[in-house]
């Protein structure tokens, strides 16, 4: 997807769980490439794979816990092939998460200072004065006031906005090159939200991180993202350039999840129209098109063959995977 070399490459991946009712494929041939610095957003309905694959990505969910196939390479190491030993050695100094809910994330009677210090002597040249000096600074550099008096509070002393900082701050400590955010400001209200996406921008392009989003919310990876990835069912059913994927998208489930939107803008205002029915069961997926049993525009193919993601048209690195795609008209 994006023209620099890639600093994670996902290729094929399938990660299936076992199931009393049987095998349950959560993600199903997902491939995408992260760039340092770019900033690649994962949207989708709840249960469509987000989180999986960005889990998988990361390292946290291994072959012990699901059936992982494909190719996962980071800076052109084979992630899946690392030991647990391997892998630790990587979170946090080139691969960092920041989870939705902060509050269970931190430690709830260790000071969030302490917690970024513990992060920090993860360095050997780094002694206890640096790193309470450094852990300062982080916590001063996401925005969150008297810092010094801040490195003593605990999590449940702290909003649920600046609880989120701390996680920042702790994944950012030792400059990974790599950012997971997983639903980072699910919880938060709007003016913090957007506090806490603008800190996301502000890393990316001043530390070249390179940051993976995952979100339900088309708005704000529409703002903060430069590519992106629309999930249904496990797989990957529209990528490209955010501009080009929500202005103009092509797969009808980008279509309808668009239309879900209420719109007032440019004196045009539309009342959301929302998805009828529900996800497939991915123990028993339908056979072609996995959308199809919702959509309004399905044809004939859809019930029975399964269609590519393929680039078509004037826009190379736009894909999609629809028997009847929507015409391209700018939104």
């Amino acid at each position: 997807m994006s023209a620099a070399e890639p600093l994670l490459q996902v290729r094929d991946l399938v990660v299936e769980f076992r199931t009393a009712n049987g095998p349950l494929r959560a993600v199903d041939g997902v491939s995408l490439d992260v760039a340092r610095g770019e900033r690649v957003g994962i949207v989708g309905e709840s249960g469509s794979g987000k989180s999986v694959l960005s889990r998988t990505a990361m390292g946290l969910l291994g072959r012990k816990d699901a059936r992982i196939s494909g190719e996962i390479t980071f800076r052109g190491r084979d992630l899946l092939a690392m030991s647990d030993k391997e892998r630790r050695e990587l979170w946090g100094r080139e691969i960092a998460m920041v989870f939705q809910d902060p509050l269970s994330s931190l430690h709830p009677i260790t000071p969030v200072g302490q917690q970024i210090v513990e992060t920090l002597r993860r360095d050997p040249a780094m002694d206890k004065a640096k790193a309470r000096a450094r852990a300062i600074e982080l916590l001063d550099m996401v925005g969150i006031p008297q810092a010094e008096r801040r490195f003593k509070s605990r999590a449940h002393e702290l909003s649920g906005g600046m609880r989120q900082r701390v996680m920042i701050a702790i994944a950012v400590a030792n400059s990974p090159s790599l950012l997971f955010a997983d639903e980072p400001t699910t919880a938060l209200d709007v003016t913090v939200q957007a506090r806490i996406l603008e800190l996301f921008d502000d890393l990316c392009r001043e530390l070249s991180i390179g940051l993976v989003m995952v979100s339900h919310d088309l708005g704000v990876v529409a703002r903060h993202t430069d590519a992106v990835s629309v999930m249904y069912a496990g797989r990957i059913s529209e990528q490209g350039k955010v501009d080009d994927v929500l202005r103009s998208p092509r797969m009808r489930y980008t279509s309808a999840l668009l239309a879900a939107i209420p719109r007032i803008d440019h004196g045009h205002r539309a009342l959301p129209k929302p998805i009828g029915g529900l996800p497939p069961d991915l123990v028993n997926p339908p056979a072609g098109c996995r959308f199809a049993p919702r959509c309004v525009h399905a044809v004939a193919a859809c019930a029975d063959q399964v269609p590519a993601l393929e680039a078509s048209g004037a826009v190379p690195d736009h894909a999609f995977a629809c028997w009847n795609p929507t015409t391209e008209v700018a939104r």
